[in-house]
């Protein structure tokens, strides 16, 4: 299913800017195969490359206390403070991690046809959260986008900017915990790539819906770690289900889930939490510039980009702490996924999911 319900268009006649237009699909949302370019060929490899410059070779709240700056570290990588939410979060927050994620950005705002979002919000919005801001790039953005809104992000690490645009807020915070926020003040609240980082998706939606105004929507956009050709090109031995597999495991060790879209998590918790309107886009992101579709193309490369920035920041945590293996296999495996990745003979593509949601207007009794 790559569209389980047609979304709506802004009331307001407004005209803006192509980013918040819903009505054009995104450019990977569909069911069949991605058409490759023909006659392609394996690139040369060599380990020491990085597809964009060095790659793997290379003012929040006042109100911050020291214990939130006392980050973890493994292997000469910085996590998240233990003191603020759970010690399992699997991503780092240090500069080659950050870095990546503001690629990242770049190329999840690609995969919405040069969107922030989806879901049909007016133009009249006046509170917008944005869960998981990571280095606050969404937030800013959205706030440029809608100058008379207030929007702020939260995270668990204070690796925002500075400087900003006055509506801009950013917190220190844990979704996982209570909500302080006043019930039916938000317009929209957003959230994107925080899997593995929720252990309760519809407890996660429940206090989205408090939050939420009625008639305000939520919108969660979330990859899987399930590598997938439609060709037969992607064999069973690649690394590339290494790490599917990896994900897999080390979530249900971790009791994060990694496969959202496999157990249709997204839609069902929204449901269950009492969101109407409910509408799914399923989008296919090319790893590497193996399609023809020239759009596809400038995804799939974006998409190498964010990954070769810090393949080694992506599965330090899940290899060594929590599936215990050695740190020298990891170099090993994270050299073969870099050639995969750079082969453009093989047609891997990463499946992601928008669902958009709407709190109803009379909250029934």
């Amino acid at each position: 299913m790559v569209d389980s319900k047609s979304p709506e268009s802004p009331k307001s006649g407004a005209s803006r800017s192509p980013r918040r237009l819903s009505g054009q699909a995104p450019p990977g949302a569909r069911e069949g195969p991605i058409e490759a370019e023909p006659h392609q060929e394996e690139e040369e490899f060599d380990d020491a490359d990085s597809a964009l410059g060095e790659g793997d070779n290379a003012s929040s709240t006042a109100s911050l206390t020291e214990s939130i700056l006392e980050y973890r570290t493994l292997n000469g990588r910085t996590y998240h403070s233990g003191r603020l939410g759970s010690d399992n979060y699997w991503g780092p927050n240090d500069e080659r991690q950050n870095e990546a994620m503001d690629m990242n950005h770049h190329f999840m705002t690609l995969c919405l046809g040069g969107r922030l979002f989806l879901a049909p919000l007016k133009d009249d919005i006046q509170k917008v959260l944005d869960i998981g801001t990571g280095t606050g790039l969404w937030t800013i953005d959205m706030a440029d986008e809608y100058p008379n809104c207030e929007v702020i992000g939260t995270d668990l690490s204070p690796i925002q900017p500075s400087w900003c645009p006055p509506n801009v807020k950013f917190e220190i915070d844990d979704a996982e915990q209570p909500w302080t926020y006043a019930p039916d003040s938000f317009d929209f609240i957003h959230m994107r790539y925080i899997v593995g980082g929720i252990s309760d998706w519809t407890k996660l939606f429940k206090q989205c819906y408090t939050a939420l105004k009625p008639g305000g929507w939520v919108e969660t956009f979330e990859p899987e770690a399930d590598y997938r050709s439609d060709d037969g090109t992607l064999k069973p031995d690649s690394a590339m289900m290494v790490w599917r597999d990896l994900f897999s495991e080390g979530g249900k060790k971790l009791g994060h889930s990694f496969t959202l879209i496999t157990d249709d998590t997204q839609r069902k918790a929204l449901e269950e939490a009492g969101f109407v309107d409910i509408t799914v886009r399923d989008i296919k992101v090319p790893v590497g510039t193996w399609p023809a579709d020239p759009k596809l193309k400038e995804i799939g490369q974006w998409f190498q980009y964010t990954l070769e920035q810090d393949l080694e920041g992506y599965v330090m945590f899940m290899w060594t702490k929590v599936m215990g293996r050695p740190l020298e296999e990891m170099h090993v495996f994270l050299a073969a996924f870099r050639k995969e990745m750079r082969n453009r003979s093989i047609h891997a593509y990463l499946p992601q999911r928008v669902v958009y949601a709407r709190k109803p207007e009379t909250i029934p009794a």
